[in-house]
């Protein structure tokens, strides 16, 4: 009987599954069975492994559906009989840190879940998928992951989904956590130096095992950019659009444009609120938070991608200001 540890893998397409430098169609990507074929025997050979194709596309080609995919996959193998004792999900990098906090957020279960990526397609020179792969299934193997929320690994680092970001366009080492740094490190064993202390799977309140994409308003939570003297054309074009909610990209103190004797962004958010469209305001910088006022909400130190989800997660409960705030306090 097999010792090794039991990991379930889910691709979803990206460079990690790239094998023609084009980012077009499901062709430039292989599929995750042929993408193990691919890997190095140390790869396959540390865990019995386990494959479930969601997509195999870029990962700005991603859609709501995804992401309920993966949550019905992951909750279904691990309220299984036999589950796994980890999971990885090989993703495309331009959002995989979105796919991650998600998950984090409406996964209910402590078995650990791993997103990694790559910088280099298959077949380029330096190309480090594999041995991110490699490492997310060490990561995934170790007892000290669970119970940990959804982590990102690349690039020898493990990071919470919560924290991390992209912030270099081709480079191995573009995933930072700016504001707290990362969780721990892989090197001849997986070294964990701290846990987040925001809730994450089973310790948050989502639960959408029983709701379809068209009930979770994503597409409806829209995010504008604060810049030089903006005068909030794109907030007004997002209210009339019907946007549920706003997340602004604010300046790093927390404050959208109010440019002098000119029409400003800031008097279009307040009009947003007024009209019980709720505004929250982000670092459009990496680190770092300020106070807001009300009728503003306060994304803290979420990076504006991530304050979406939450937003459009939190609208499925509540459109209550206050509520509202707990909320993004929580997470």
């Amino acid at each position: 009987m097999s010792t090794k540890p039991k990991i379930h893998i889910l691709g979803t397409g990206g460079t990690i599954a790239n094998i023609t430098g084009n980012y077009i169609s499901s062709a430039d990507f292989v599929p995750i069975d042929a993408l193990l074929d691919l890997a190095p025997d140390e790869v396959t050979s540390h865990g019995e492994l386990s494959l479930a194709e969601i997509t195999h596309l870029n990962s700005g080609a991603l859609t709501p559906e995804v992401w309920f995919d993966l949550h019905d996959e992951i909750m279904q193998r691990s309220s299984s009989n036999n589950p796994p004792d980890g999971f990885v999900i090989t993703h495309g990098s331009n959002t995989s840190e979105e796919t991650a906090y998600f998950l984090n957020l409406v996964l209910k279960t402590e078995i650990p879940v791993i997103v990694t990526a790559a910088q280099r397609n298959i077949g380029k020179l330096g190309s480090e998928g594999f041995k991110n792969l490699y490492d997310s299934i060490r990561v995934a193997s170790s007892p000290d992951s669970v119970g940990k929320g959804v982590l990102f690994v690349a690039n020898e680092e493990i990071h919470h989904a919560r924290d991390v970001t992209k912030l270099a366009a081709s480079r191995p080492d573009a995933w930072r956590s700016p504001n707290f740094g990362r969780l721990g490190d892989i090197f001849d064993e997986v070294r964990f130096y701290r846990t987040s202390t925001r809730a994450s799977t089973v310790k948050t309140e989502f639960d959408i095992s029983d709701y379809t994409t068209s009930d979770f308003p994503l597409l409806d939570v829209q995010i504008v950019y604060s810049s030089f003297s903006d005068d909030g054309t794109m907030v007004r074009a997002a209210v009339d659009s019907g946007a549920k909610g706003i997340v602004c990209a604010a300046f790093p103190t927390c404050s959208p444009a109010w440019p002098d004797n000119h029409p400003t962004q800031g008097d279009a958010l307040i009009e947003a609120t007024k009209k019980d469209i709720p505004v929250v305001l982000c670092n459009r910088g990496t680190s770092g938070f300020k106070p807001v006022k009300e009728p503003f909400l306060n994304g803290g130190t979420l990076r504006p991608q991530k304050a979406r989800i939450l937003l459009a997660l939190a609208l499925m409960k509540t459109n209550d200001p206050q509520e509202l705030q707990r909320i993004f306090n929580s997470y």
